[in-house]
């Protein structure tokens, strides 16, 4: 029983050592799980957490149904092992509570990432509608209204969604107190909504701004112009209704005066208006700097920032100014703010700030002009007042001269004095009217004055006269009394005579003693009115010597007087006449009272005068002090940021003051003064004229002066510095500590950045260390904060100061009327603002810096934590499995000991079994034995089940195990998709993280490479067990008579082979696990490499950093030095504009030069009409006359015959005037005789359709065909197919030969008569019929008028001239019928010069070719060998058979080699050779040597007794004997032979044989030359010997002929050197100069994104590769052409792993918009838009279909005539698109490469911008002048370009 009990043993060992397994298993099984659950990602977007949420759904899923851990938890229980169902339990309540809590989690987290993702979405479709409106000044009266609805509703909208926001901030907030494992990617996403709803809320307070101030805008310039409009009307108003002169009536006049004070009521209700406007112009904001399409102006525009914007640490804050640099983007404007930096910032966060020019100019042309106005109003008032004083004075000045002695002797003295008064008041009031007045000039004052002088003198005279009068009446009246005696009466006689001898000498003394009296009071009159100049004190002074003088004339007069006083009152003693003596009294008492008066007045005139001096003078000397202060207070315009200037200043304002203090007096003498001037003044009155000083000017002087001496005085005590200087100091002072603060933490910073961390101790150290200095940096928050505000309020008292010295300067300048020039300010709160920005930066960079490396750190940490943690985990692992490698060690040695007990037990056997063979006694003892044996088979059986169930299970646990691991896969790959975009970020994460997937996929290959060894082993157990079982029934038959001892060891030996059996299986388990351990080891190293690998990239970011930071700073160096190379530019820009104002000059000298033509010509064309007026008249007078017409009714009378012509109907009239009808004709109509029919029928020719070539005839299959299908089917070459349809059309119609029908060029192409190729030439070529429009006057011209206007190519043109003659005659096509050549060259329809060419049949005008020989021929020519139909009657040409030539004794073989064409350079026009000989402009060696290149060469076979063989040229009749060429070996035979098997053209035969002679002509002239010039080696040689002119011919195909057929078009792919006559490549020709650089590379461009560069020898594609190393391009332009060769190849999305067009990179911004419109338009031209996924063309309908473009861009692309012109033309050097580029290519026959010409000088007279390139050659020519060009080209033969230049 002992082997029993040990097989026991084993077993039980064996299945406790499987359950310890199972358990461990499915134990590391649940911790794989849950540390995948914690260690997968969140997404960060909702489409990857969609993804992650259906991974893990399936993941838990798998989790719920893992039939592992069921049968785990069934084998516990079977064992009972309680502890370890518990624990098994625990572990899967765990995991399923992990894996139902991310499913949560990852639900909420989609559910808010989708709500924050839908309102950033809403918000961002609002700030983009904002960002692109336009708020310039188009349309800005109708968008005003609009945009302030629309602001409306998106305020509401935003007071909703305000309420919406508040509710997802408290959904939110709640998952982060929770808190959510993807707390941080949540509150991500949720600072980015709060970050973009700020954003949106500042641009809503841009909006309200923009909205105000552009309503303000446009309601002011809206005034303005009403008001403008307004003053228009009140000017003429005023203008009109206003007029008088000297006619006008007093009452008349006197109504015009209260009109007038009532149109100034009205006037001035405008003064108010218009200073409004004045006062709003200056607040107005510039609104048209904000169009991009304005034309800029030299100054910079000031743009000022309306809400924070920052942009990669580069800050403008609100209040902030800039210059705009850039606002070609709408949306976007490139500004440069505070410091210098350039950034580009949202247009709608930018105002362009007053003062707006426009609106200040408008508002002061009203102010202007309503000055203007009130000026008109004056001078009108002026002339209405001095007329009607001077009517009163007519009327006083008339009375008084109608007055005589008899009048006055009625009269009482006060009525004939009153007289006097009116007169000299009206006089008087005239006088000071008329001053200013336009109604009198000087010489009507002069001729008043003296009238009021005679009449004066005369009422004087009258007043002298009266007394004698008086006494001559009072005599008569006494004769009738009685004379007492005669004694008495001679005495009385004498006594009378004496008296009155005296009282006359007493009257006469007294009137010159008032004269003199009103001299003097005409001298005292002068003062008046003081008028004073500048220098008032010295006027007064000059007044007072004046005073002085007439008072000392008064003295004289008064002591005149009193003599004459005297004297009269002694005659008065003895006067008898009552009468004289009252007159002489009051005379008497006159005079004395006036010398009184007079004395009085002159007194106070004088002391009024000196008080006025005194006051001048005083006031000058105060308002030299006061300018002298305000200039000192006006020289600064803002305060500095020193505070020791601060100081300074405050101590200047201090003794500013102490000295205005000082001189006070001075102002209290200017008011004391004004007084005593007032006292004065008001002391001048009594009976004389009031002197009428303007004190109150003076008045409002001194208090002006008084006011702005106060005014120093407050603005020097306003200007309190104190509060200013105390907020700087402190500013200062805290900003240094920041600032020093900052310096000395960013090293700390940087200190601890570059300590190497090595443990974990060292690493939590180094935490704890940047922890307490990101908490010092996040403490110090509140000094910025601090700092910040000590910054505004500095900035804010800078600008209130700032404002009060404005406010200062501007109230100067308001009130004295005067210009202050300025500077522009640099204030001081700008630096102010830079420098706290700046510290405001560092602080929240070192911030910035200090939380990224916290954050980087504390990763770090739980980093390490975590690989502790599994190090731990590993050790723990490392003892069970040194646990198990024990307890295999003590199995094997227990299996050692029963191997060698079954090798003993075998022997034994072997020994018993010979003992069965010799006993057979024992047989029936062995039968029983036997059965026994069985019995212990059967259970062998039963034991042998279970262990291949065991087997079986283990097979599932491997499955379920390559289950697990395939799920494992699936998530890792499902992990490695959410990671692509963060490993696209860091790519070499992505390369170590590539590295670690291989080690995990060798780890699982091992893996997979294990369980299938394991898989092997049990087969092979089970296999071995079935041997074994075989072994057993044969040893069952052979052992019946073995003992039961022999039964025993084979029981035993099984139990041995089982334990053997499991010792291997455990021995394999223990193997697995411990490579398990050791790729888990390797995968944990792996990590802590790329956790070093990691830092070490972080190193190398900043120094990166670093290095950027000291790139911008040298790129800030050359923006400097940028902004002074730009302002050279603008110097030089400066010199250019004067230059182009002085061209514009010249232009418009030139315009008006041209103007006065224009109107000799209006005035020629104005008396042709009047003549066609008249001969029109004369036509109707003819036409009324009656007529006895048999066929036309009445109606028809009125009417003009008119018959139908080519398009319109033709008048009979002028069929005549085109001499198509006689005289007689007309006649024959008027009468009857002829109808309209009749017309019609006999000018068939030149009314309807032509006879030109209609058709081809077939002569091969005898089949008439149209022109384009005998193209189609080979008859024809495409371009004579063109020349003939083109002549067709020009003929009048297209023409079906088949159906006979005469069609429009429309009506053809629907028919098929013409192909889309030729449709927009041969609509061209008909517009010789319809007519051409003139573009500067839109009127129809003809053909030939056309071709001198330059519309069409003068070659073009003359053939379709010469169709049109061939075809019946010249088309008139405003009158749409034909006339002859001779008709039309007399009516001036073209030039002497084109009637030569039309009428000359030479070479010059033969322009068609015979298709059958080739031959060059006239349209009239090639007609001629047509045939007629005899059905149709149209004209064919026929196409003879092709025959094999016979062998002929004479070949004749015409062709026309080339037309040379030469060009004017003058007039820009084509002539022949010969034109350009007689013009002068090529010598005659030149025409003979252009001559021959224009040859026609035939081959001539004569028989002379023998066979010669000779080519003629029977344009110069040249000929060459081809015997004679090859014996002197000018030629060789083998060329010949080529000749003879048409290897070679008679043309290229001819063309070898010509430049050979020329050569051997050339050396020997140069060998004999060379003798001659041998004396003078050094000397130039001579012209003539310089002359060398070289000739290439080469075939071309037409341009139509080189379209491939599948509509798809090779590019440019070389260039035509018009001088060397080569074709080269496009870089080439760049090294040539002949293409500059940038046109170089859009030509590579173009040929890279359509296939590939084209070699241009044989036109194959290459890749850029393959071109660079060939030499066709260089290296450099190699690099620069690979985004166009990615455009054809295509882009690589890496998401989609699929090729992007260029289209669709353009939309991804993987290529620049620029470039890919660019490629776009270049794939287009030649064919389509290339999809490099199918390797085809697409066309624009599927580009849309595809979303590749949208509408807009497809119609941008269609449109090829506003393609981009980002070409140079080789030729021209004009822009030009690559569309037109392709237009004018030439295309070669054999390659089909299309070639660019070029040539080193412009053909346009335009010179090129390289000429000077090195290899370009010159651009003189020999033998013709300067700039001419020749060239000729016949797209249907041969081409022959002719070069000269010097050698």
């Amino acid at each position: 029983y002992a082997p029993l009990s040990a097989q026991t043993k084993v077993k039980a060992r064996l299945y406790s050592v499987i359950m310890y397994l199972t358990c461990s298993y499915n134990v590391i099984v649940m911790f794989v799980f849950q540390h995948l659950i914690e260690t997968s990602p969140w997404g960060d977007n909702a489409a990857a957490i969609e993804q992650q949420l259906i991974s893990h759904s399936k993941l838990h899923s798998s989790i719920q149904r893992s039939p592992e851990v069921d049968k785990a938890k069934v084998e516990l229980m079977k064992k009972g092992d309680k502890a370890n169902q518990y624990a098994l339990d625990q572990e899967w309540d765990t995991l399923q509570k992990m894996s139902h809590g991310r499913s949560n989690q990852l639900r909420e987290m989609q559910h808010i990432i989708e709500a924050i993702s839908r309102e950033i979405m809403w918000v961002n479709m609002r700030e983009e509608e904002e960002l692109v409106f336009d708020w310039g000044d188009k349309n800005i009266d109708l968008y005003i209204p609009k945009k302030q609805e629309s602001y409306s509703k998106l305020m509401s909208d935003l007071e909703k969604k305000d309420k919406d926001l508040n509710k997802l901030k408290l959904k939110v907030d709640s998952l982060l107190k929770n808190p959510h494992p993807a707390s941080d990617k949540i509150e991500a996403y949720m600072d980015t909504l709060q970050t973009q709803w700020s954003w949106l809320l500042q641009i809503t307070k841009c909006i309200h701004v923009h909205l105000k101030e552009n309503a303000a805008y446009s309601e002011f310039f809206k005034e303005a112009n009403e008001m403008y409009i307004k003053l228009q009307k009140a000017h003429e108003n005023i203008r009109k209704k206003f007029t008088s002169d000297r006619n006008t009536p007093l009452e008349n006049l006197l109504e015009l005066l209260k009109s007038l004070e009532k149109e100034k009521e009205r006037i001035m209700e405008n003064k108010r208006q218009v200073q409004h406007l004045v006062n709003n112009s200056k607040s107005i904001v510039r609104l048209r700097p904000r169009n991009p399409e304005e034309e800029k102006s030299s100054c910079p525009v000031m743009v000022q920032a309306l809400c924070d914007f920052k942009q990669d640490q580069k800050v403008i804050l609100k209040g902030n100014e800039g210059i705009l640099k850039d606002n070609s983007q709408r949306s976007k404007w490139q500004v440069t703010g505070p410091g210098g930096l350039d950034m580009l910032v949202p247009s709608v966060c930018l105002l362009v700030p007053p003062p707006n020019s426009l609106g200040i100019n408008l508002a002061n042309k009203n102010e202007q002009y309503y000055e203007a106005i009130l000026s008109v109003w004056n001078q009108l008032y002026i002339n209405v007042k001095s007329l009607i004083s001077w009517q009163y004075y007519v009327q006083d000045l008339t009375r008084i001269n109608s007055l005589t002695i008899t009048m006055l002797s009625r009269m009482h003295p006060e009525e004939y004095r009153s007289i006097l008064k009116s007169l000299e008041t009206h006089y008087s009031e005239f006088t000071h009217c008329c001053h200013g007045s336009e109604m009198f000039k000087d010489e009507d004052k002069r001729s008043i004055e003296s009238q009021y002088t005679g009449a004066h003198a005369h009422y004087d005279l009258l007043l002298v006269q009266l007394p004698a009068y008086t006494r001559i009446l009072a005599t008569k009246q006494k004769e009738a009394k009685v004379v007492s005696t005669k004694q008495d009466c001679v005495k009385k006689v004498v006594v009378k005579k004496k008296v009155v001898l005296v009282t006359s000498q007493s009257l006469t003394e007294l009137h010159e003693l008032r004269l003199r009296l009103e001299g003097a009071e005409a001298g005292l009159t002068q003062h008046i009115h003081i008028c004073l100049a500048e220098d008032g004190a010295h006027d007064c002074g000059l007044r007072i010597t004046q005073l002085e003088s007439v008072q000392r004339d008064v003295d004289s007069i008064r002591e005149e007087y009193l003599c004459l006083k005297e004297h009269v009152l002694k005659e008065l003693e003895n006067m008898t006449d009552s009468d004289k003596a009252t007159f002489l009294h009051s005379q008497l008492g006159l005079i004395d009272e006036r010398l009184g008066s007079l004395d009085e007045c002159s007194a106070a005139y004088l002391h009024r005068l000196r008080a006025l001096r005194a006051l001048l003078q005083s006031v000058s000397r105060a308002e030299d002090i006061i300018k002298v202060h305000e200039a000192r207070l006006t020289e600064k315009e803002t305060t500095s940021l020193n505070p020791a200037e601060v100081g300074d200043y405050r101590s200047t304002l201090k003794s500013m003051r102490a000295e205005l203090e000082g001189k006070r007096a001075v102002l209290v003498s200017m008011e004391t003064e004004l007084g005593k001037a007032v006292h004065w003044n008001g002391q001048v009155g009594g009976a004389f004229h009031r002197c009428d000083v303007d004190l109150s000017r003076y008045s409002e002087q001194v208090n002006q002066l008084s006011d702005r001496w106060r005014r120093i005085q407050s603005q020097i005590d306003s200007r309190d510095l104190e509060g200013y200087l105390h907020l700087l100091r402190q500013y200062t002072t805290t900003s240094s500590i920041l600032s020093e603060w900052i310096g000395a933490t960013r090293q700390k910073h940087e200190a601890l950045q570059a300590t190497k961390i090595d443990t974990i101790t060292a690493l939590d150290e180094h935490l704890n260390q940047q922890k307490v200095l990101n908490s010092e940096i996040n403490g110090k928050r509140e000094s910025v904060v601090s700092v910040l505000g000590d910054t505004d309020a500095c900035v804010n008292s800078i600008k209130v100061y700032e404002l009060e010295l404005a406010s200062y300067s501007a109230g100067l300048e308001t009130l004295l009327n005067i210009h202050m020039k300025r500077t522009m300010l640099q204030s001081p709160s700008t630096k102010l603002t830079e420098e706290t920005t700046l510290l405001q930066t560092r602080y929240i960079e070192l911030l910035t810096l200090s939380g990224d490396y916290y954050k980087y750190l504390g990763e770090l940490h739980n980093n390490m934590e975590a690989l502790k943690m599994r190090n731990t985990r590993i050790d723990l692992l490392e003892e069970e499995l040194q646990l198990l490698k024990e307890d295999i060690e003590d199995h094997n040695a227990k299996n050692s000991s029963l191997e060698e007990a079954l090798v003993r037990y075998r022997l034994e056997l072997c020994q018993s079994q010979e003992q069965l063979l010799s006993v057979e006694e024992v047989k029936r003892s062995t039968a029983l034995q036997c059965s026994a044996t069985q019995d212990s088979l059967a259970s062998t059986h039963g034991q042998l089940k279970e262990l291949q169930e065991q087997v079986a299970r283990l097979t599932s646990l491997i499955e379920e195990e390559k289950r697990k691991r395939r799920m494992a896969d699936e998530r890792y790959g499902e992990q490695q998709d959410e990671h692509k975009q963060v490993l696209r970020r860091r790519q070499k994460e992505l390369e170590q993280a590539n590295w670690a997937k291989m080690e995990v996929e060798k780890s699982v290959g091992a893996r997979e490479r294990e369980a299938e060894q394991l898989r092997k082993q049990l087969e092979e157990e089970v296999q071995r067990f079935k041997e074994l079982e075989q072994e057993l029934s044969k040893t069952s038959c052979l052992i019946q008579s073995t003992q039961t001892q022999y039964n025993e060891m084979v029981m035993e030996r099984d139990a041995l082979l089982l334990k053997l059996k499991q010792t291997n299986q455990d021995r394999a388990r223990s193997q697995k696990l411990q490579e398990e351990l050791n790729n888990m080891k390797v995968s944990l190293e792996s990590e802590l490499r790329i956790k070093l690998r990691l830092q070490e990239e972080n190193e190398k970011v900043k120094k990166d950093f670093l290095y950027w930071k000291g790139q911008y700073e040298s790129k800030e160096g050359e923006v400097r030095q940028f902004n002074s190379e730009k302002e050279k530019l603008e110097q030089e820009r400066s010199s250019l504009k004067t230059e182009i104002e002085r061209l514009m000059r010249e232009l418009r000298e030139v315009e008006e030069s041209y103007k006065s033509r224009l109107l000799i010509t209006q005035t020629q064309f104005s008396e042709l009409t009047s003549v066609r007026d008249s001969l029109e008249a004369e036509l109707r007078k003819l036409r009324e006359r009656p007529y006895a017409f048999a066929k036309h009714t009445q109606t028809d009378e009125k009417k003009p015959m008119t018959v139908k012509g080519l398009r319109e109907e033709v008048s009979v009239t002028d069929l005549m005037n085109a001499n198509l009808l006689e005289k007689s004709d007309m006649d024959q109509l008027k009468e009857g005789k002829l109808t309209s029919q009749d017309i019609e029928d006999r000018l068939r020719s030149y009314l309807h359709g032509s006879t030109c070539i209609a058709g081809v005839y077939n002569e091969a299959n005898d089949k008439t065909l149209s022109i384009y299908q005998a193209m189609k089917e080979g008859l024809l070459k495409p371009g004579t197919t063109l020349e003939l349809l083109e002549a067709q059309a020009a003929s009048g119609f297209m023409i079906d030969p088949v159906n006979n029908l005469c069609l429009t060029v429309a009506d053809a192409y629907k028919r098929g008569l013409a192909g889309a190729e030729f449709k927009d030439k041969l609509l061209s070529a008909e517009r010789a019929v319809t007519g051409y429009k003139d573009p500067g006057t839109d009127k129809i011209i003809s053909l030939f008028q056309a071709i001198e206007k330059g519309l069409i190519e003068k070659g073009h043109g003359i053939r379709l001239l010469e169709a049109q003659i061939a075809s019946g005659g010249i088309i008139d096509p405003r009158h749409s019928h034909r006339i002859e050549v001779v008709t039309a060259y007399k009516k001036g329809y073209f030039s002497k010069e084109m009637n030569q060419i039309l009428t000359d049949e030479g070479d010059d005008s033969k322009g068609f070719f015979d298709p059958n020989n080739q031959d060059n021929l006239t349209y009239l020519q090639l007609k001629k060998r047509c045939i007629i139909d005899q059905k149709t009657g149209l004209v064919l040409l026929s196409i003879k058979k092709k025959k094999e030539p016979l062998q002929p004794t004479t070949q004749k073989n015409t062709l026309r080699k080339r037309r040379v064409v030469i060009v004017d350079p003058d007039t820009n026009k084509e002539m022949s050779v010969k034109e350009a000989y007689d013009k002068g402009l090529i010598d005659y060696e030149m025409f003979l040597e252009l001559s021959q290149q224009e040859c026609e060469w035939e081959e001539i076979t004569t028989q002379d007794g023998s066979k010669r063989l000779v080519i003629f040229d029977r344009k110069t009749e040249l000929q060459y004997d081809i015997r004679e060429l090859l014996e002197r070996r000018v030629i060789n035979q083998s060329l010949y032979d080529q000749y003879r098997s048409q290897m070679i053209t008679l043309t290229q035969f001819a063309d070898i044989i010509t430049s050979k002679t020329k050569a051997n002509r050339f050396s020997t002239s140069s060998s004999s030359s060379s003798s001659t010039s041998s004396s003078k080696p050094d000397g130039p040689s001579s012209p003539s010997s310089l002359k060398h002119i070289a000739s290439i011919s080469i075939s071309l195909a037409c341009p139509a002929e080189a379209v491939v057929l599948d509509g798809e078009q090779s590019p440019v792919g070389a260039i035509f050197d018009m001088e060397a006559l080569e074709k080269i490549s496009i870089s080439e020709a760049h090294k040539r100069g002949l293409v500059d650089s940038i046109s170089a590379q859009r030509l590579l461009e173009a040929q890279a994104c359509t296939g590939g560069i084209v070699n241009p020898s044989d036109g194959r594609r290459l890749s850029i590769q393959e071109a660079s190393s060939q030499g066709i391009i260089e290296n450099d332009m190699a690099t620069r052409l690979k985004p166009a060769q990615k455009a054809y190849i295509g882009f690589e999305d890496i998401k989609c792993k699929h090729k992007m067009s260029a289209a669709e990179a353009m939309r991804e911004k993987w290529l620049p918009y620029e470039a890919g419109h660019r490629f776009l338009e270049f794939q287009f031209v030649t064919g389509g838009l290339y999809d490099p996924e199918l390797g085809r063309r697409r066309t624009i309908k599927e580009a849309l279909k595809e979303g590749w473009l949208d509408g807009r861009g497809a119609q941008k692309l269609q449109d090829m005539r506003h393609h981009a012109k980002n070409l140079t033309c080789p030729k021209t050097k004009l822009k030009i698109s690559y569309k037109e580029a392709m237009d004018n290519c030439l295309v070669e026959e054999n390659t089909g490469v299309k070639m660019l010409q070029a040539a080193s000088a412009s053909s346009r007279g335009i010179s090129s911008p390289y000429n000077s390139a090195p290899g370009s050659t010159s651009g003189s020519r020999t033998g013709l002048r300067t700039g001419s060009r020749r060239g000729s080209m016949d797209l249907g033969s041969s081409v022959s370009y002719v070069c000269f230049g010097e050698h």
